[in-house]
């Protein structure tokens, strides 16, 4: 892969001095791969990037996992050990590197692809699925639908790997849940020493609650047992409402999935809302049901970038999703909503990117926050293209979390150039969002660009120092490393 002249004009000597660097060692460590000391590796000087586009990062290699957790930790093992003792650089995690500031990556290090590690195996009388790290919801989905089962908790779309998910403690469209770390109910974790544990709530419970949400800093998570969710046909419900009504609304009803939309049309811009919920349909529970995806995506995707750089846009696709939506929304399966890759709506453009933000606020202060975040957008060249808002329930099970009590998620994408001007933009934008959430309680998510302050990571996690001085007593060397780390952990 070669960087282009915008990466380089963007990232400068960083970027290119860490190609050079990431070349010549990987040339070095791919004779000791012929060795078999440690398992085979990418072409030497890999250039890697992440769901932005605009983070191009030279690593020294890729090591790719075995389908088996077993074999995987075997082949692992070497090289970390060769890292401890400081012979090699250190090593990130990857699945499919759908985060956006190199929480997956490592400037001049080892990156290990977890893809490979896909098994799946669905024990039905538990209601629980062993599953690979590596697998991704696309894959896995159709193994829970043959059997009349779903994803408890999972993104709203299936192109993300179980590991990744893991990882970030995503969370979804599932109403009256908390992330995704609920579900689980064991790990499988590499550790930097090289040894395979068992994690649970109640064996290595220090690390279950460290690993999930964790990013790959605590130990490389091999495969999990996650407990799954009766399959359904759901029939939607749409109402449409003044953002400032939403959480009162929400609070009035009940529903297995839902999500919330706020306005980017330029009339109406986030002051309304409309609020989506699925019920199950009486006699569908635990059927086997077809496995289909959503319908018209080419449709949907023309519509959503047609809206992009336009007010009219907006305004078109904004009328559409509060009166036609309705009229052709149609009941379908739980798995099928599922079923639908992000890639579908994705900016395939050289010169923009489109860049998510997420923001936790407590239900209350929902519209307090709108307020806020309305005014601050407004006011920025950055462009919003979309907020959704999911229901959030509170996290007792990782040390990270972000969602201590009940809160509203709001997913907000912006379009961006892909220059640096207009990442210092976006990062000026990011703080004072980030600040807007803090005054009224909430929190922002991890995953995306690494924009925010250690002081500002510290008051929305504020068990952030707690978890770096495990890190530092469970990983010393350290073994893992990756972008969030580097920016943030020591």
């Amino acid at each position: 892969m070669k960087v282009t002249r915008r990466q380089v004009l963007t990232h400068g000597v960083t970027a290119a001095g860490a190609l050079a660097l990431g070349s010549a060692a990987t040339l070095g460590a791919t004779r000791v791969a012929g060795l078999g000391a440690i398992p085979a590796t990418s072409a030497p000087g890999a250039l890697l990037d992440d769901a932005s586009r605009i983070n191009p990062t030279a690593v020294r290699g890729v090591l790719f996992a075995d389908p088996t957790p077993e074999r995987t930790a075997r082949t692992v093992a070497p090289l970390l050990r060769r890292i401890a003792t400081g012979e090699d650089p250190a090593m990130a995690v990857a699945g499919v590197r759908h985060s956006m500031g190199g929480q997956s990556m490592l400037a001049g290090g080892w990156v290990l692809d977890t893809r490979p590690m896909n098994r799946i195996d669905l024990d039905r009388a538990a209601g629980v699925v062993r599953v690979g790290a590596g697998a991704t919801w696309r894959e896995l989905i159709p193994v829970l639908n043959e059997a009349g089962f779903s994803p408890t908790v999972m993104q709203s779309n299936h192109d993300f790997s179980v590991g990744g998910s893991l990882s970030v403690n995503c969370h979804g469209w599932h109403a009256s849940h908390p992330p995704i770390a609920s579900t689980v109910r064991r790990l499988l974790l590499l550790t930097a020493e090289g040894d395979v544990l068992t994690c649970s709530p109640t064996e290595n419970a220090e690390l279950f609650g460290l690993a999930l949400g964790g990013y790959g800093m605590f130990g490389v998570i091999l495969e999990a047992g996650l407990a799954v969710w009766p399959n359904a046909i759901y029939e939607p419900h749409f109402a449409s409402m003044p953002t400032s009504e939403y959480a009162t609304r929400f609070a009035g009803g009940t529903s297995e999935m839902a999500y919330g939309r706020l306005s980017v049309d330029p009339l109406s811009f986030l002051e309304e809302a409309i609020l989506v919920r699925f019920t199950p349909k009486a006699g569908t529970v635990g059927a086997v049901l077809p496995l289909t995806r959503p319908s018209a995506p080419e449709l949907q995707r023309a519509i959503f970038r047609g809206s992009a750089g336009s007010d009219v846009g907006k305004t078109l696709r904004w009328s559409l999703e509060r009166e036609a939506a309705p009229w052709l929304a149609a009941p379908m399966s739980r798995n099928t909503i599922q079923n639908e890759p992000a890639a579908v709506f994705a900016d395939r453009s050289e010169e923009t990117s489109d860049i998510l933000h997420e923001y936790f606020v407590p239900r209350q202060r929902l519209w307090d926050f709108v307020q806020a975040a309305r005014d601050v957008i407004a006011a920025s060249p950055m462009e919003l293209l979309n907020v959704t808002v999911r229901d959030v329930r509170a996290d007792t099970r990782s040390a990270l979390a972000y969602a201590r009590e009940d809160v509203f998620g709001l997913v907000m994408s912006f379009r961006q150039e892909r220059t640096a001007r207009a990442d210092d933009r976006m990062r000026e934008l990011t703080r004072t969002l980030i600040d807007a959430a803090a005054a009224v309680g909430g929190t922002f998510y991890l995953p995306y660009r690494l924009h925010a302050t250690v002081d500002q990571l510290r008051r929305a996690y504020p068990g952030w120092d707690a978890a770096m001085a495990a890190k530092r007593r469970l990983d010393p060397k350290p073994v893992f490393r990756n972008g969030l780390y580097e920016a943030y952990g020591r």
